[in-house]
């Protein structure tokens, strides 16, 4: 009779072996845990202490003899606690980056994330044919969330946006390409240099293209800027839209004097200190604000969108004919990898 569940252990570099179980006899598998001895965390992973080895031994025995009562299959993960990976790199990220450990005890786990993957391409493919233990969610506290996965294929990580909600922004634009790279390190590297720039520029233009079309609507309706419940909640949009137009720009280069003045008028007429909830007379300004400026914020942010990351170009092949001829003495050396 073959086993309904298994438990995976994982080793952590903190001292630990984490153990994730599935199956449809999960039950059968958590009892057996518990039965040797590991320790259920809040999210319900199973863990064991190694400090005292020769408990820790005696634990993994019984652990063994009480899966093998309860028909639960036991198999050891080849590569380190996916965990210990995210940590290594909401660290080094720069900012105030969390990891969220996320459990993949089934495959509608997996499904379920995959339809928040922004990109549909390596990630978004890995998340629909592989099966994954563990995935984990890395936040900025401001609204970035990236996937983070191990390739069963090679070990290797992917990390990969999740995206925007749209109560945030309607995106739009490309969506920010995956990295991949074989340790914490490289993954930081180039979630820094690559990934978040390249989020960053996808939201940037998605927001372009919400404010300006919300904009073309307003001008067009014949209504005032704010009689309409439809017409509020474009205003709001933008308002939230002219936010991160201006912290933009005043993160760019100095601006000219003019520039600068008008951001401060537009800031002002805008109430963007208020988002929440402007009285009526503020958000009648705020409306004529939008409609009078917000076609020329709109071009500055335009013009202090963030560059493209360039994509890799591939090597031209060499024709037989066009390389010459081997020198009869020489010895050629293999090529680095």
């Amino acid at each position: 009779m073959s086993p309904s569940a298994e438990i995976t252990l994982y080793l952590s570099a903190r001292d630990k072996i984490v153990a994730l179980t599935s199956g449809t006899g999960r039950r059968w598998a958590e009892t057996a845990l518990d039965l040797a001895g590991f320790t259920e965390t809040p999210d319900g992973l199973h863990t064991l202490a190694l400090e005292d080895q020769a408990q820790a031994r005696h634990a993994l025995t019984h652990l063994h003899q009480a899966a093998l009562n309860c028909q639960v299959a036991v198999t050891t993960h080849p590569r380190p606690y996916l965990g210990d990976i995210a940590e290594a790199i909401v660290t080094a990220l720069p900012g105030h980056w969390m990891a969220d450990i996320e459990p993949l005890r089934e495959q509608r786990d997996q499904h379920y994330l995959r339809d928040f993957v922004w990109e549909t391409g390596a990630l978004h493919g890995l998340l629909e044919t592989n099966r994954l233990g563990f995935t984990a969610i890395l936040r900025d506290g401001g609204g970035t969330e990236l996937l983070l996965a191990e390739r069963p294929s090679d070990g290797s990580y992917i990390v990969g946006a999740l995206a925007p909600s749209p109560d945030y922004v309607r995106v739009t634009a490309p969506a920010p390409r995956s990295v991949i790279a074989s340790n914490a390190r490289l993954a930081t590297r180039f979630i820094q240099t690559r990934l978040l720039p390249d989020y960053e520029r996808a939201v940037h233009l998605s927001r372009l293209a919400e404010a300006e079309e919300d904009l073309r609507w307003a001008q067009e309706s014949e209504a005032g800027p704010y009689d309409t419940v439809d017409l509020q909640a474009a205003l709001y949009r933008f308002r939230a839209h002219a936010t991160a137009f201006i912290a933009t720009l005043r993160a760019t280069t100095p601006l000219p004097v003019e520039q600068a003045v008008f951001l401060d008028r537009v800031e002002k007429g805008l109430s963007l200190d208020d988002l929440d909830g402007p009285d009526p007379e503020a958000l009648a300004e705020a409306g004529t604000v939008w409609l009078h400026d917000g076609e020329e914020l709109i071009e500055m942010a335009r013009a202090a969108t963030p560059p493209a990351y360039p994509t890799p170009a591939k090597p031209k092949a060499l024709s037989t004919a066009a390389l010459p001829p081997p020198a009869v003495t020489a010895v050629t050396p293999a090529p680095r990898r």
